[in-house]
């Protein structure tokens, strides 16, 4: 199944999240605006991999 909670797109989005974290380290200066990126990033990483364990518990249920 390909669906919109897949493996292969959580592996996908998690890749984009890390390049976008080495782009954020890369470029802006230490202070509170990476230390925002960082949060932000974070965020959306930590949604990812909870979204796919609920997706693993609905398709586990029936």
């Amino acid at each position: 199944m390909n669906g919109p909670g897949s493996q292969k797109r959580m592996i996908v989005a998690l890749l984009v999240i890390g390049f976008a974290a080495l782009g954020v380290y890369l470029t802006i200066d230490p202070g509170r605006y990476r230390d925002l990126a960082w949060v932000l990033l974070g965020f959306f990483a930590f949604r990812i991999v909870i979204g796919r364990m609920r997706q693993k518990q609905r398709e586990v249920k029936g």
